[in-house]
């Protein structure tokens, strides 16, 4: 009686112990696709024109922030496909308020700016944001 208690015991507590494991695993960022890009005076991007991706000087990318007037910040990737074929693109924002996400594989046609949208959120203090985009398996970063 006494072998069984402590076997029963054991897989409770190694039940519970992965319950609390998995229940401390890290918040994954949501994942959001691509849409069209229309800017205002509302919007702030960094660099002012856009970047040049390492793996193509066709494929050009931005940081931006659109702020509204509730105080509301929202991140932006930004990507234009200036080459003469389609391209695979995927992404990630990254932000220090709360902001993150992943942004879906796609695929971007030729001549075509693209976005991936973070969440609006209310920052308090400086905003840090930074985006990944990954353009047919390179990576580049801002």
């Amino acid at each position: 009686m006494k072998k069984s208690f402590v076997r029963r015991s054991l897989a409770l507590t190694a039940a519970a112990a992965g319950t609390v494991a998995l229940a401390a695993s890290p918040a994954s960022a949501a994942e959001v696709g691509w849409k069209a890009v229309s800017t205002t005076p509302d919007w702030n991007c960094t660099p002012s024109e856009y970047k040049q991706h390492k793996g193509s000087k066709n494929v050009l990318f931005k940081l931006c922030w659109v702020h509204n007037s509730s105080g509301g910040t929202q991140t932006v990737l930004v990507v234009q496909n200036r080459a003469s074929v389609a391209i695979a693109i995927e992404g990630e924002i990254q932000t220090n308020y709360g902001g993150d996400v992943d942004c879906a594989p796609s695929t971007l046609q030729p001549g075509y700016t693209r976005g991936c949208y973070g969440p609006t959120k209310s920052p308090t203090g400086l905003v840090v944001s930074s985006v990944r985009l990954n353009f047919n398996g390179i990576d580049d970063w801002i």
